[in-house]
């Protein structure tokens, strides 16, 4: 596994840093993985002002947007109480994590703070592991901003190649059972795909109560019983196993099917499964191809990285819950006001509409 930088983020926060040095409090415009509050963190607080201010955040002072920055400085006004993003504003600084891939451990030196994540997904990719990062440590508000992966081998024997780290997860309908070789499932528990291993008769009984959209439950170690949704339709795939006793079968909804998906939907999946190159990569590949076919404007092919990465910032995109052969996934919310987010990318420069 190689080092993962991103050298656009350095160069950001570097930039960042810099006028944090001068006194200045900066203010991210969105969202955007910088480490900053954003705008919309502070509310009610903030309304539009008249010039040469763009924003009056209450009666504690103002933003003003930096073009060259990319993001707001805010001006305080002597002796008001400034509200809690605010006052609990801390200075960012950039620092370098050590992944050990065989224990999924990452670990942080800052200066003098240690900052350690345990359990963390590798095979989803380092940008996706730096993202979640990222968002993590300003969640709790850590000052800290990683730009840098560095995954290290501990010299332990590595495991073979299965497709879940402990015992393999089991789906039930209440009359049959069937060994699970992968699953994605969003924050609602609805059922984007899931593979089974087991007789053909219990392959049947699940089938039939997946199409009838009846709930069934995964069991798996250390979470126990989570309840599924099956979505309206299903495209099906079988195969018969060498000893020809068992049967491997895939499930995967109608919403997560290239050419599958109808103008009427609320949401799309993308759906990413192992062996896959470049897995991010066709992530954003696929997240391109539905936007382009379910929005009324032009999108450049240009804009996948940033829009990808935006459209997850302000959760217009958002994770499934994967595991085994599917080592990602997304749901793509339809109705969000995609065209709002063009506007605000276009206006601030990420995207262009020239080539």
């Amino acid at each position: 596994m190689n080092i993962y930088e991103d050298k656009y983020l350095r160069e950001k926060v570097n930039r960042i840093i810099a006028r944090q040095k001068e006194g200045k409090i900066v203010i991210a415009a969105y969202k955007d993985g910088s480490g900053l509050p954003a705008r919309e963190d502070l509310g009610q607080e903030l309304t539009r002002a008249a010039y040469p201010y763009d924003y009056a955040v209450g009666k504690a002072g103002f933003l003003n947007y930096d073009s060259e920055l990319g993001a707001y400085l805010f001006t305080a006004k002597v002796g008001e109480k400034l509200p809690p993003v605010l006052a609990n504003y801390r200075p960012l600084a950039l620092a370098e994590a050590n992944l050990d891939v065989q224990d999924r451990r990452i670990s942080i030196q800052c200066g003098e703070a240690s900052v350690t994540f345990t359990g963390v997904q590798p095979w989803k990719g380092l940008y996706e592991v730096l993202r979640e990062l990222n968002e993590e440590l300003a969640r709790i508000n850590a000052g800290i901003v990683i730009w840098k992966i560095i995954p290290k081998d501990n010299g332990k024997a590595k495991p073979g190649n299965h497709l879940f780290p402990e015992a393999v997860p089991k789906l039930r309908n209440g009359q049959a059972m069937a060994h699970v070789t992968g699953y994605a499932y969003d924050s609602d528990h609805f059922l984007a795909y899931i593979g089974l291993v087991g007789y053909k008769t219990s392959l049947e009984s699940l089938r039939v109560t997946i199409m009838c959209a009846k709930p069934v439950q995964i069991t798996q170690d250390g979470v126990g019983d989570v309840s599924l949704i099956p979505t309206d339709k299903y495209e099906q795939a079988w195969q018969a196993m060498p000893e020809y006793t068992s049967h491997h079968v895939g499930f995967v909804s109608r919403l997560g099917v290239p050419g599958k998906w109808e103008p009427e939907d609320l949401s799309a999946y993308l759906l990413v499964f192992r062996g896959t190159l470049a897995a991010e990569d066709e992530m954003i590949r696929l997240f391109i191809e539905r936007i382009k076919e379910a929005l009324e404007v032009p999108i450049l092919d240009d804009w996948g990285v940033t829009l990808w990465r935006q459209a997850r910032n302000q959760k217009l995109v958002q994770d499934l819950v994967t595991g085994g052969d599917c080592i990602l996934g997304a749901r793509i919310d339809l109705q969000a006001d995609w065209q709002e987010l063009l506007t605000e990318l276009l206006a601030l420069e990420d995207i262009s509409l020239t080539v």
